[in-house]
């Protein structure tokens, strides 16, 4: 059983970040982390964070972002000028493809076996992002908490609900009452456009009190954070890009 449980979300690349949070809460074999999706694009080391992840499958789960779905379509597809191509490149992605590039081309001794690593990995990528979750509920403590990258349809079961709905949604989603019963725990809206004070912080949801938002917009901001919420009991830390000093990215 997990000691302790863990939600992060949007690392969006940041892989000094990601290790700094794990240390800075004592993360080890005991606990359990779920990462609510968008580990790719705008930084520079989206495919060590997944290799990472693919490591520890025991206690690190991963689920569905917009970013894993554009990256997904777009390898299906393989195609830089179709509109997924070119909005998922617009986005973040130019930099995952870099750093894919750098990430397997470690190790190839020719272009031909870069080549076919490459082809192998692409594959095993848009199988793995096939086989995420788009939404998981679990239980914590007595507590049933609801895990989601950008939202749900309270209107419609959990095993029903539709995954680019579940990794596009925002306003629509928090803004109205959630699921009773449950707390709905997000990320993939940056806090400082839900925050009534426009801060990164983690919103707790003070209207219908069943939601809670946890992304801080490291991926996109300068002065954004990386938050990780304990669902054990709901306390909070925060990593500040800007004070972190290994890891970032121009937008």
């Amino acid at each position: 059983m997990a000691n302790k449980v863990y939600a992060i979300s949007d690392l969006h690349g940041h892989y000094e970040i990601f290790l700094a949070m794990l240390k800075k809460i004592h993360f080890d074999s005991s606990d359990r982390l779920y990462i609510l999706g968008d580990c790719n694009d705008r930084g520079e080391k989206a495919m060590e964070i997944y290799h990472f992840i693919r490591q520890n499958p025991d206690n690190i789960i991963l689920l569905k972002g917009n970013h894993e779905l554009m990256m997904r379509d777009f390898l299906l597809k393989n195609d830089r000028e179709c509109l997924c191509g070119s909005l998922w490149q617009s986005d973040g992605g130019a930099k995952t493809m870099e750093n894919m590039e750098r990430f397997l081309r470690e190790g190839c001794e020719n272009e031909r076996d870069f080549c076919d690593k490459r082809k192998s990995f692409q594959r095993w990528l848009i199988d793995y992002v096939d086989s995420l979750p788009a939404c998981l509920e679990i239980n914590v403590g007595g507590q049933s908490v609801v895990l989601v990258h950008g939202g749900v349809n309270p209107e419609v079961p959990l095993d029903k609900q539709d995954e680019e709905l579940c990794t596009w949604l925002r306003d629509w989603f928090y803004l109205a009452p959630g699921i009773k019963g449950k707390t709905v725990v997000f990320g993939h809206t940056p806090l400082c456009y839900v925050n009534s004070d426009r801060s990164f912080d983690v919103w707790f949801d003070p209207v219908h009190e069943d939601k809670i938002g946890i992304d801080g917009g490291v991926g996109f901001f300068d002065d954004g954070q990386l938050n990780c919420l304990c669902l054990n009991d709901m306390s909070v830390t925060v990593i500040h890009k800007k004070h972190n000093g290994t890891d970032c990215c121009s937008r």
